[in-house]
Parts: structure tokens; C-alpha cells; sequence
């Protein structure tokens, strides 16, 4: 039976509030928090495809994001144009099929802060990978200590 480190579990995860840790850029350790997955063209009922609604759809997942985490970073979707669907002055495009949100945690650098957040946001067609390894590859774009401030 392994000893378990109850004081790193605090920061790493799993916790009391923690769902499991992850490797971000730069070194440090974080925790997953919260994870929400969401159809990227989610209360959408008819249309949808063009710029702008693809747009509205993003501000709509970084206003769930920021309500239900705080505040938002976002990796730059991968939108695939869709000639095949396009009209003259009327393009089409699609956004990766989910819309991805996670609630990440680190120990800060900084002995005066007791932790330090972000709220990530990404998109992607499909999970290949397990979900933790899903989370270190989105996060892998930002930088900790700018985002986190």
C-alpha cells in the first residue's frame, strides 16, 4: 500500500476540491478543478454555419466559462471553411465540434497568494486522448504567469 502525501494532494490534486493534477508549460504542476464539455453549436435551432453566428457561439461558451469559473482564456479555434455550403457574400464555416472548459489551479510563485487560476477554453472534434492529456495539450499554448494575473 503507497503512502499518499496529503499536503501535496492540496495542490496537485486529487482533493477535497480537486479533480487531478496536470503537467503545464514551463514546469509547474496543476490541478484540475472543474471540466465541462459542451456541442460548440449548442441552442442553436436553425442556421448557424456563418462567421457571425460562430462568433456568438464563442462569446456565449466564454460567458458560461466565466460564470462558471471566472475569467477566460481562450485557444484560437480551428474553423474548416465550407466551400460546398458557401454563397456568393454568404460564406460558411465550421467550429471543432465541442467547446471545452476547464477550471486549472497551480501553487503560485508569489508566498503571498495562496493560488493562482485560469479558466481555459478550447475546441476540438474529438477526445483521442485521455482527458488529463487532453487538458496538458490545450494548456500547453499559454503562459501561466500572464494568464493567471
Amino acid at each position: 500500500m503507497s503512502v499518499v502525501n496529503r499536503k501535496a494532494q492540496q495542490h496537485a490534486g486529487p482533493w477535497l476540491d480537486r479533480l487531478f493534477p496536470i503537467q503545464l508549460h514551463g514546469g509547474r504542476i496543476g490541478t484540475v478543478k472543474g471540466f465541462s464539455v459542451l456541442p460548440s453549436n449548442t441552442g442553436i435551432l436553425e442556421g448557424g454555419l456563418d462567421p457571425e453566428s460562430n462568433e456568438q457561439q464563442r462569446r456565449k461558451i466564454r460567458a458560461l466559462a466565466k460564470d462558471r469559473y471566472g475569467p477566460v482564456v481562450e485557444v484560437e479555434p480551428v474553423i474548416e471553411p465550407l466551400p460546398e455550403l458557401s454563397r456568393p457574400g454568404r460564406p460558411r464555416e465550421r467550429l471543432p465540434w465541442m467547446a471545452c472548459v476547464a477550471q486549472l489551479e497551480s501553487k503560485p510563485h508569489d508566498p503571498e497568494r495562496l493560488a493562482s487560476a485560469v479558466t481555459l477554453v478550447w475546441w476540438q472534434d474529438a477526445f483521442t486522448r485521455p482527458i488529463p492529456e487532453e487538458i496538458e495539450r490545450a494548456a500547453a499554448c499559454i503562459d501561466w504567469a500572464s494568464a493567471s494575473d
